[in-house]
């Protein structure tokens, strides 16, 4: 993750230097790698953002939906939502003395991004994160013992809800007037965790991501 780091950060002065020297030249239209997009002071955007992090040296795969509006090119408002996909690689063996469990959930809220150069071809996001999510440990085999309460058999041995915060940074290009590649890095904090003989720091850590979005730009 720290080579990725300074790749990222190398990459990242590259588009600025190069979308100074596209904007100092440019007009009002909005360049893409296959010629020049209209105007628009409201537009919109969907996309997919799948993502790779790690919990406790554990390999994370995630997948992620987001959309949202976009005012005057550079800021947008909208909601974004991720959850691990791999969930045979969640295998945690010692849950509770006698079980073993898988860690299942996701995250997701609002979404606030604020776009450097947009009309440029490559250009540089600043997108921040700021919501909650929830995390479960289940089983395929059903132990009524943890559900007294009501004595029905479940496959849940423990649940929590968490706070979000995730703010990052992406380099973007725009390869047509509706479709935007980027590719990128965030650092999650995830707060208020309580699960059993769990760190309530497991999810705290850098995931990069490459994405598309697809809307009137």
């Amino acid at each position: 993750m720290k080579r990725f780091g300074l790749i990222f950060t190398l990459l990242f002065v590259t588009i600025i230097m190069n979308a100074q020297q596209e904007s100092s030249k440019s007009n009002d239209d909005m360049n893409t790698v296959f010629g020049k997009a209209g105007k628009a002071k409201i537009g919109w955007f969907v996309g997919i953002d799948p993502g790779y992090t790690q919990f406790d040296n554990r390999d994370v795969w995630l997948g992620g939906l987001s959309a949202g509006m976009i005012v005057n090119h550079t800021f947008t408002i909208g909601l974004t939502g991720r959850g691990w996909t791999n969930r045979d690689g969640m295998f945690y063996p010692k849950v509770t003395d006698t079980a073993g469990a898988y860690l299942e959930g996701g995250y997701g809220g609002l979404l606030l991004e604020y776009t450097l150069f947009p009309k440029s071809t490559v250009h540089v996001t600043f997108p921040v994160l700021i919501g909650a999510g929830s995390a479960s440990y289940t089983t395929g085999k059903e132990y009524s013992e943890w559900n007294e309460d009501n004595g029905n058999c479940h496959n849940t041995l423990d649940t929590d809800a968490f706070f979000v915060f995730e703010p990052g940074v992406r380099a973007e290009v725009n390869i047509l007037k509706f479709m935007r590649l980027n590719a990128g890095i965030s650092y999650r904090y995830a707060g208020g965790l309580e699960l059993i003989h769990t760190s309530g720091d497991l999810m705290n850590n850098f995931t990069a991501t490459v994405g598309l979005k697809f809307g009137k730009f």
